[in-house]
């Protein structure tokens, strides 16, 4: 069975109303079995609307399996205080049933923000398929250490997954050292950068922070592109993941 994976970091409701028929637009011509999305918002002001910016979008690309998972509360938004309450997380949207969904925070290594993953078991023809969908800490060590925190995890509930998403790793070698003996990374089969800076980014020269990894022992992988364009400061990051 081959399953095409796309993953995307969102970028909350930034300039949303520009970007969003774009996305939408995208995602449909893309056609991803199973799409991964991070900073993916909740504002309680649209709650009459949708219940989250992951049920917005689906309310057009009609996903049959739809999970959001909340991660860390936003105190401010465009750098003021603000009076209501809003969230980012984590998005999965699946070609296939979704039977298990849960959020895990992982400890905080040198800043004093939530990040973690979100745990997504889809059920398919060949059997049910592990996702995990990371947004990591943006520091070197901070990313580092939370790969590390999340393989473990993995290996301990003995599941061979698709881990991809945000990983906030620049340094790709850290990523093989890592993972590497384990894991396919999508970037050694096709070296890209998936971040192109805004106004609003730290970073300003274009860099890798976007990965699909999985596992060696359950699937191949092929087919990465990394396609650039203005549906989030991130770009889309699209694998092709098989059954060995």
């Amino acid at each position: 069975m081959k399953l095409k994976i796309l993953t995307l970091n969102m970028w909350r409701y930034y300039e949303w109303e520009k970007r969003k028929k774009n996305l939408i637009k995208f995602l449909k011509e893309q056609d991803a079995d199973i799409v991964f999305l991070q900073e993916a918002a909740y504002d309680e002001r649209l709650k009459e609307k949708w219940a989250n910016q992951v049920q917005e979008i689906n309310r057009e690309l009609k996903y049959s399996g739809e999970s959001f998972g909340k991660l860390m509360e936003m105190k401010k938004w465009h750098e003021k205080p603000i009076d209501w309450v809003m969230y980012y997380g984590f998005g999965v949207l699946s070609r296939y049933p979704i039977t298990h969904s849960e959020v895990i925070i992982l400890p905080p290594v040198e800043k004093d923000k939530k990040f973690g993953f979100m745990h997504t078991i889809v059920k398919t023809p060949k059997g049910d398929v592990d996702l995990i969908d990371v947004h990591f800490e943006n520091t070197n060590a901070g990313a580092k250490e939370h790969l590390k925190k999340t393989l473990e995890w993995c290996k301990n509930k003995k599941i061979r997954p698709i881990i991809a998403g945000d990983f906030n790793m620049k340094e790709t070698e850290g990523l093989k050292k890592i993972a590497g003996d384990d894991y396919h990374i999508s970037y050694l089969v096709k070296p890209y950068k998936s971040f192109m800076p805004t106004k609003f980014s730290h970073d300003q020269v274009p860099i890798t922070l976007d990965y699909i990894i999985a596992h060696k022992k359950k699937f191949k992988m092929s087919n990465v592109e990394c396609i650039n364009n203005d549906v989030s400061d991130h770009d889309p990051v699209i694998a092709v993941v098989s059954n060995v």
